[in-house]
């Protein structure tokens, strides 16, 4: 009995990509395993009673028509790095599409990989898909596969994993890269992965006009939901870097949230600074116009959440501040190009200096590798 409980939390728990991080074995040390195989029983009976196990593909073949289904998270940062991976399909032959949570939908409306991004299946004109692609076998995932394509062949990127935190991203790559056939080693991984989003045209047009002269240096993301993750002394890290300067000229700043970072923007704004020129965008772009804010900065600075997730879609630098729950490691790549601040605690146990002279610090090599048109690794 043990032993079979044991392979149904395996089931749950396990990643077979050697690249991904992940605190599996702590997991399992403080979860129950006949909770976990009830968990895992769960799905699994779900997907044979409904017929679906025979109708499992292990591999998508070139110049299918696939819709690919991410239901359950409705958390930006969450969907950024699951769906991260379908970077490698910008050049397939394959004609993919987007099933997904109204929330989530604006976020890859303009994506150029999914050729359209739905809500809802009723939306849906065509149906007449060759595969779908689940992200997950989560209990909505799976009855949308039951309701309304019961009898399609489908892939699932992440199978019956549940619990253990995990570096999202390179889990999305490494799957990706093996369902989708796209023969890239583990090495070539490392170096390729990070959270993937893109924009049109017209977005980007719309985010220049802006800014009248030079784009911002510093793109600060304020504001938060969970209290661990949220900074209360933004204020004293710009006053501090007012105080000891960036440089000769002003240092100019581009404040970045949703409507949790109105408080602090106000104070923000409502200060009178010497060097510093700061202007709020706080609550009014959408997270595809705050991402070319961002690609226009010098640096992004904020702490774990969406908007760094949304920074880390650019190629532009940031210093990113994690809670000690947070191990950034399961929240960057390579190519995130990020320095972390790791607290002992919340991250509002950081001290301003500490994050003031960071930003100078990050500043300077990007500085000066920009002028010699050296790109930053």
């Amino acid at each position: 009995m043990n032993k079979y409980l044991d392979n149904c939390a395996q089931k749950l728990t396990k990643i077979h990509y050697s690249i991904v991080p992940n605190t599996a074995d702590d997991f399992l040390r403080s979860h129950s395993r006949l909770k976990l195989a009830k968990k895992f029983l769960h799905r699994y009976v779900s997907l044979a009673v409904s017929g679906q196990l025979r109708r499992e593909i292990r591999r998508i073949e070139a110049g299918m028509r696939v819709l690919w289904i991410y239901a359950g998270k409705s958390n930006f940062g969450d969907a950024i790095m699951d769906l991260s991976g379908r970077a490698l399909l910008r050049n397939a032959n394959i004609a993919l599409e987007l099933l997904t949570l109204s929330k989530l939908q604006p976020l890859f409306s303009e994506d150029d990989v999914f050729a359209r991004v739905y809500s809802s299946v009723e939306q849906i004109e065509d149906r007449g898909y060759d595969a779908i692609v689940l992200n997950e076998f989560n209990y909505q995932s799976i009855d949308l596969k039951v309701r309304y394509f019961a009898k399609l062949p489908f892939a699932c990127l992440f199978q019956y994993f549940y619990g253990p935190d995990r570096n999202q991203t390179l889990f999305s790559f490494a799957a990706v890269n093996a369902v989708f056939q796209r023969g890239l080693g583990d090495s070539e991984l490392l170096e390729v992965a990070k959270p993937y989003l893109s924009v049109h045209e017209t977005t980007r047009r719309a985010v220049d006009q802006l800014f009248s002269e030079a784009a911002p240096d510093l793109a600060l993301a304020v504001g938060g939901i969970d209290v661990r993750r949220t900074y209360d002394a933004w204020l004293a890290v710009l006053q501090w870097l007012d105080r000891t300067g960036v440089g000769d000229a002003p240092l100019r700043v581009a404040l970045l949230g949703s409507d949790n970072g109105l408080a602090i923007a106000r104070d923000i704004a409502n200060h009178a600074f010497h060097r510093l020129e700061v202007n709020s965008f706080v609550a009014d772009l959408s997270l595809l116009e705050a991402r070319e804010v961002v690609a226009r900065c010098r640096l992004f600075v904020g702490c774990d959440g969406g908007l760094m997730h949304v920074a880390h879609t650019t190629d532009t630098p940031s210093l990113s501040l994690f809670a000690h729950l947070e191990p950034p490691h399961l929240r960057l790549t390579k190519r995130c190009q990020s320095l972390a601040i790791h607290s002992k605690g919340g991250v509002n146990e950081v001290a301003p200096e500490t994050v003031a002279r960071a930003i100078i610090g990050r500043l300077a090599p990007v500085e000066r590798e920009r002028n010699a048109g050296v790109p930053l690794l």
